[in-house]
């Protein structure tokens, strides 16, 4: 069996019989791969914490012709994000990353520009970058490497040049003028701070954005319903990580309320969820 080595993130976990594990690695040298860890499962597992949610390993993985499973020799941890993935929120936003890209890469595709995007977005939310701005750089990044982004100058159904505003479509996922957006059930405007919000994060990175564009709360939410609809317009769904975030905001902003009642001696604080 050829013996391979690449440097990876774990994206998710599925138990396998009573002791093993199958894991889900985004590649860098092979893309997307799926292994399975013997033993991974037991208490004193030689893996230790490698195959948690976007760590970095370096990984050597056997593989077989004919089978989709491969087997991984040994996962040495390079790079932990563990500490920055504590909170509901963000640990929440991780297994959403997880789900795009394995709703939106195909397996043994490497793209070496994907494997950086993550390593970036990650050292941002280490960093302290506000989760919902994490949350559309890595959507917009994910849609332009995937080549599903939509074109930013005309109207993808008259051809016009498109104004500072412009609405999103679901049937096809496209960028439309103000004329033509009423022929579209459901479009969804993207104003023009959520357009330049859109081209800084083509242009600058995480943390650059954050001090930018990202400041305006308004925009993020803009773009944050906007990249909703391309992306369920492209994967024919919504994705379930989607509908938790939804449950975890709603119950964010019910604890918000009641923090800041007149009985509450202080404001509530913290960092909010990605969308």
């Amino acid at each position: 069996m050829p013996l391979r080595q690449t440097p990876a993130y774990a994206l998710r976990c599925y138990p396998l019989g009573e002791a093993d594990l199958i894991i889900v690695f985004y590649t860098y040298n092979f893309g997307c791969v799926r292994s399975v860890a013997r033993g991974a499962r037991r208490v004193r597992s030689r893996f230790g914490s490698a195959f948690q949610p976007f760590t970095q390993s370096e990984l050597v993985f056997f593989e077989k012709e004919g089978q989709d499973l491969t087997r991984v020799a040994s996962c040495e941890v390079a790079r932990s994000f563990y500490e920055s993935l504590l909170t509901p929120e963000s640990a929440a936003l991780a297994a959403y990353f997880a789900e795009l890209m394995t709703e939106f890469t195909v397996e043994r595709d490497p793209n070496p520009a994907l494997f950086r995007l993550i390593s970036a977005v990650f050292e941002a939310v280490e960093g302290g970058i506000p989760l919902p701005v994490a949350a559309r750089y890595f959507e917009i990044w994910m849609l332009q490497l995937s080549g599903f982004l939509p074109l930013l100058t005309s109207c993808a159904n008259c051809g016009t040049q498109l104004e500072a505003a412009r609405w999103a479509v679901g049937h096809p996922p496209e960028f439309v003028c103000r004329e033509c957006h009423r022929q579209f059930a459901g479009s969804r405007l993207l104003s023009p701070a959520g357009t330049a919000l859109l081209k800084e994060i083509l242009k600058k990175k995480p943390q650059e954005v954050a001090e930018g564009a990202g400041h305006d709360a308004q925009a993020v939410h803009r773009l944050a319903t906007v990249n909703r609809l391309l992306i369920r317009g492209h994967i024919g769904k919504e994705l379930r990580t989607v509908r938790y975030l939804d449950r975890l905001r709603r119950g964010t902003r019910k604890l918000r309320f009641h923090a800041a009642s007149p009985t509450s001696d202080h404001p509530p604080s913290g960092r909010s969820i990605a969308h």
